[in-house]
Parts: C-alpha cells; structure tokens; sequence
C-alpha cells in the first residue's frame, strides 16, 4: 500500500526534503519505537489537531517532516510541521492495498497484539512522563487550555418541558474554571494525580459539572457521551450496502448477528477444525443474534463523536436493566471503499485518493470497527430496549464495559470508557419508539459538526402517543 502511492508532488511533498515511509520495514520500526512512548501534546497546526493522541494514525498517514530515521529513536515530537497548509495526508489507507489490508482478519489480528502492548504501556507509570508543563506536555498552558475550553463548550439545562433547551454554563460574566476545577485532579503534584497516560485520559469530571437531564423522567433520553452529533437516521434497514459512499445503517452488522461470540474469541483459531456440536451451537447463537436484530428493524439510530480532548467515560442514556453486553472485535485503521478515491482538483492537479476518507467513515465504522454493545431493557415500557455501542477508532482499540449482564442502571450511571484517542459511538431505538431530539441532532445531517454536547444532557424525549 506505500508503493501504491503516486510518486507525484501532489501524494509525496516534503517541504524539508525528510525521508518518506515506502516499505513496511521502516514502518513497523517506528511502530516497536512508539510502544515505550507516550503521546506527546502535538496541536500546533490543523493537522496535528485531528491526530492528537494518535502517534499510530500519524505514522500511517506519514506526517511530511519526518527528521529523525526509523528504528532510531523515533519520536512524534519530530514530527512537526513547520507550515501550517502542510496537513498530513492519508494516502496509505485510500490506495487498493491499504483497503485490503486493514480489512484483512489476520492483520487486524496483529494489530490488535501491538495496541494491547501500546496499552499496557499506556498504564503504566512510566507514560506518565508526557504529563508535564513542557511545551510538548498535556499539563502545559496551552494544553490545559485547550482541554478546559473543550469541556466548557455550550451545555445543556432543562426539564422535559422547556421550550429552549439549549443555554450556555460559562457566560461572559462567570469567571473562567481551571482544570482541576472541573476534573478530578491534584494541581499541586507534578503530574495533577495521575498516574499514567490512560488515568490522565480517563479522568473524571468532578461532582456535579455534568448533572443529569429531568433525572425523574425516564421518557428524557440523556447523552452517553460527551460528543458532536455525526448522523440521525431513522426507518434503519436490517441489511444494507454499508460500504458505499453514502454509507447506510445495516442493523445485522453492527449488532454483530453475522458473528458469533465463538468467532470473536477464537481470533487465529477460526481456520481449525470444530465438532459438530459446536457448529450446531454456533448456527442457534446466530439465529438468536439475527432474531434480536430484527427487533430493531425500522428503528432510530443516532450517532455522535468524541474527540481526543473530550471526556470519554460512558453513561447510561435511560435507566433500566443491562440484559446483554457483548464485545466485537473488529478493525482499526480501516476506511470506507466507497470514499477512497476522489477525483478533482487540487492546486491544478487531479487528485484520485482521498487522504480523508477515514475520517468521513465514521457511519461505516460502526458496522466494522472494534465495538462493545450494551443493550438497556428501559425502565420506562415505552422505550422497549436501547442499544449503546461504544466503537474505537483507530488506535483506540479498548473498549472497556464496567457493567454487567442483570446489572440495574440508572441514567447517567457510569457504564465504561474508551482508552486513549478519539472514538465514536450510537443509540439505537426499537421501531415504534416515537422520538423528538434536540435541534442540533435533528439538524445534523448534510452539516459539518458543531459543539459538543455534554454527556448526561438532554439528548431526546419520548414523543405522547
């Protein structure tokens, strides 16, 4: 897929002369650097901006000011880019070999090994030394206020009722919060408390800064992640063409019912020979699967992104109890066919591949990247059961579940968390289940994304019969 790429200005510029990733040698020796070191704070132009906490995406979008070789030290923080209209380019992934290879089940497989590692790394104290007050360090001035501004976006105050329910917690006259006013943190230790990478990724708001939407009514649907809204699609087919540019819902793919939890768990083993009992077993599990798939057939899904700066800890969007939880393991750094190539112009050139295919494929994502599903019985009838998938994007390969199976929730409870980077996720809604959603939900289609909107805020409302 690195030969694939056009060797032609337009795919290949560097403005400094550095070397460029051409074969997997180089590559998977600055992958084995990465593994012992955490992200640095990177966010100076457009282009670091969209991979910040993604030092795997950057290698494989291959940033153009590469200035150390591989297998010598690599380091993000050599990664600069000196002008700011030098974005990185995703190139790798758009070509035909980038598209097979990141849909291939055993790369994905040795994908997986290579971020497993990547997180244990994460947590472990010795990632902690990126949380510093250097100017490529997540406690910097510059990186504290980027975070503290993300968090301090417009939110939500409102009852079931209201007419407006859209109001800002931060006016002009209120004085601006720090950090460590609106997460847990400690700003007289060196690193605020944390004590890895992924405790400072997965920090939590303080008590209080996030309240629950109408928490006495279960007919208020509130947010499950802090996240811009991406897609509202309602009428969702069972099977659809998920992979063509205009990137349908298929309820049977992402709900998984075309793979068995015996094909997750088994990775590298699914080639070997099984009895004819477990393929007996494995044949009534996809009929069950298929069977709940069906429920939501004609159904609503809604959709919504988070950012590398963003809070990434779920909550539950109604109360009610957890009657399946299920793992997906899918792939990482795969971008949808139907939006690898564009042809038009691009300072008088023809341009073929699109280098932003993989960021407009978050719909396609669901359907293939690695995801966990919890299904939520609704306290409230009316609601039947709502689906929230969690889905890691890129290199954000963990997602972890922290409740159970007959668990009891209430709205806004804690129900897990993404580690390290940006991620996406949906809700989805049993046909019948009538649905009023904010303006910014309703309006989302067609229209670049906005604000965040906070988790455990209004999201919806039940709709009287």
């Amino acid at each position: 897929m690195l030969q694939q790429i056009p060797n032609a200005p337009l795919y290949d510029k560097n403005p400094t002369g550095g070397p460029q990733f051409r074969n997997w040698t180089d590559l998977l020796c600055a992958f084995n650097d990465q593994l012992t070191q955490g992200p640095v704070w990177l966010y100076n132009t457009p282009g670091q901006q969209g991979l910040i906490g993604f030092p795997f995406n950057a290698l494989l979008v291959r940033y153009r000011n590469l200035t150390s070789p591989p297998c010598s030290g690599f380091s993000p923080v050599a990664n600069r880019i000196s002008n700011p209209a030098q974005t990185p380019k995703n190139w790798s992934m758009s070509t035909p070999a980038g598209l097979l290879a990141f849909h291939r089940p055993d790369v994905n497989a040795h994908l997986r090994e290579i971020l497993t590692a990547y997180g244990t790394f994460l947590s472990s104290p010795a990632s902690a030394a990126v949380l510093n007050s250097n100017a490529t360090g997540w406690l910097s001035p510059t990186a504290l206020d980027a975070l503290v501004s993300t968090a301090c976006l417009p939110t939500i105050h409102t009852t079931s009722n209201s007419s407006d329910r859209e109001s800002k917690t931060n006016t002009s006259d209120d004085p601006r919060p720090q950090f460590h006013d609106l997460f847990v943190s400690d700003p007289l230790h060196p690193t605020y408390g944390f004590s890895s990478w992924d405790a400072f990724f997965t920090r939590r708001f303080r008590p209080g800064i996030r309240p629950i939407a109408s928490p006495s009514d279960d007919g208020v649907i509130v947010n499950a992640c802090e996240s811009t809204p991406v897609a509202l699609e309602r009428g969702v087919r069972l099977h659809d063409e998920f992979w063509v540019k205009g990137q349908p819902y298929s309820l049977m793919t992402i709900l998984g019912a075309l793979q068995t939890n015996a094909e997750e768990e088994s990775g590298d083993d699914l080639d070997k020979k099984r009895d004819e009992k477990e393929k007996n077993e494995r044949e009534q599990e996809k009929e069950k699967e298929l069977e709940q798939a069906m429920r939501f057939e004609g159904g609503t899904i809604y959709q919504g992104f988070l950012g590398a700066l963003s809070y990434h800890r779920w909550h539950a969007s109604v109360s009610g109890v957890a009657e399946k939880v299920r793992k997906i393991q899918g792939t990482y750094f795969a971008g949808c066919p139907g939006l690898a190539s564009r042809k038009d112009l691009h300072d008088g050139e023809e341009r073929k591949l699109d280098p932003s295919a993989p960021d407009r494929s978050q719909r396609y994502l669901c359907q293939v990247g690695t995801r966990a599903l919890v299904y939520i019985r609704a306290r409230d009838r009316r609601l039947g059961t709502v689906v929230f998938v969690a889905v890691g994007m890129a290199e954000v390969s963990s997602c972890e579940v922290t409740v159970r199976e007959g668990d009891v929730v209430e709205k806004g409870e804690e129900m897990g968390m993404f580690h390290y980077g940006g991620s996406t996720h949906c809700l989805i809604f049993e046909p019948g289940v009538r649905l009023k959603f904010r303006d910014a939900v309703e309006e989302v289609e067609g229209k670049r994304r906005g604000h965040n909107l906070p988790v455990n805020g209004y999201l919806a409302e039940l709709l009287s019969e």
